[in-house]
């Protein structure tokens, strides 16, 4: 039995457009306000396409933003006993649904159960899909035209420190999406290991990292640390140096007055012979070479970005069942999590304590 055979995509309609902002967030330089007014996610029929592509290429994990809950008891019997089997299907109704629901649970990845629910499942878009391309691969491309006919509006429900609620379902144990921009992957690299979370970040493949920051910690800004003025100017002469190259290449008139605008512009800022000077000096040189890569060597973008750090901001969608979001809320407010991941953790509390959601 696949889960198309039990869920329809109409299961989902509510949560689709989280799918959306998670995948142009992979894709896209441009914040939430942004994401909010591009017709791939707030147009069903833009969506649709823009997903249809997604489907395309099998990008099945930003699928994962989209859930759903079931009581399998109220489904055909006849499925239920698909699932349970010719030796079970003597037993009572309910009893076939709680086996049911329990052996969806053990073989299919991120589906979740609760035994306080014994006859209910929450599947991902993603399983849905996945599934119904196994067994009929024209039914799943037409899967996504049906998806023009859901016109469900996306209103964030809440805001703190650069973290938004964006999505929140409360039946069952319930499902949330959050937005969470000005973040450094150092902070990223940390959340993904909490590997029950559905997670679409911001690419440094297909996204320019020419306007992107370094994200510096309070213990840097901080430190009482004096740099010599010499290794300070020695960074910023080679980095003028490598920019002289960069002018010099046949990229685009635009693209090298885009660099030079953003080296000048840096380095005529005034500086303090600070660490965060330093911090900053780095990785404006880490950010020439890049482009020297990219435009005097012609190496692609994904290759280039092996030389910035790993500091650099970033934007990311995550979700989960309110479970496992609060899973990773206790152990990320834990004093001895690192500033970052626990500023982001103590916001998404607050932001579902605002909505009623208990700890």
């Amino acid at each position: 039995m696949k889960i198309h055979e039990i869920f329809s995509l109409e299961d989902f309609k509510e949560s689709i457009p989280f799918t959306a902002i998670g995948a142009r967030t992979c894709y896209s330089s441009g914040d939430l306000n942004y994401l909010l007014n591009d017709p791939r996610v707030v147009s069903k029929e833009d969506r649709a396409k823009f997903l249809s592509k997604l489907g395309n290429y099998k990008h099945f994990s930003v699928f994962g933003h989209s859930f759903a809950y079931k009581d399998l008891k109220d489904i055909d019997e006849e499925k239920l006993d698909k699932i349970v089997g010719k030796d079970l299907k003597n037993l009572p109704k309910e009893k076939k649904a709680e086996i049911s629901a329990v052996k969806i649970a053990a073989t299919r990845f991120k589906s979740h159960y609760n035994p306080e629910y014994p006859t209910v499942i929450g599947v991902s878009l993603r399983h849905y899909l996945e599934e119904l391309l196994q067994t009929d691969e024209e039914a799943y491309f037409k899967t996504f035209e049906k998806m023009a006919d859901y016109d469900t509006p996306i209103d964030p429900v809440g805001y703190k420190d650069d973290v938004w609620l964006i999505g929140l379902m409360k039946e069952y144990d319930g499902y949330a999406v959050f937005y969470i921009d000005n973040v450094s992957r150092t902070m990223t690299h940390q959340l993904v290991r909490h590997t029950a979370l559905n997670y679409s970040q911001r690419s440094q493949r297909y996204v320019k990292e020419d306007e992107n920051i370094l994200i510096i910690p309070p213990s840097i800004k901080e430190a009482d640390c004096n740099i010599d003025n010499k290794i300070l100017e020695e960074i910023r002469n080679l980095t003028q140096k490598i920019l002289s190259f960069v002018e010099k290449s046949d990229a685009k008139e635009n693209l090298k007055e885009s660099v030079k605008k953003r080296v000048e512009k840096y380095l005529n800022e005034e500086k303090y012979n600070t660490l965060q000077t330093l911090f900053k000096d780095v990785d404006q040189l880490s950010q020439i070479v890049y482009d020297f890569a990219v435009y005097n060597c012609k190496i692609k973008r994904e290759d280039a970005r092996f030389i910035l750090p790993h500091g650099r901001k970033t934007t990311i969608v995550v979700s989960g069942t309110l479970s496992w979001i609060k899973d990773f809320i206790i152990k990320r407010t834990d004093p001895h999590a690192q500033w970052e991941i626990q500023k982001v953790a103590k916001a998404m509390k607050t932001l579902l304590e605002n909505q009623g959601v208990e700890f």
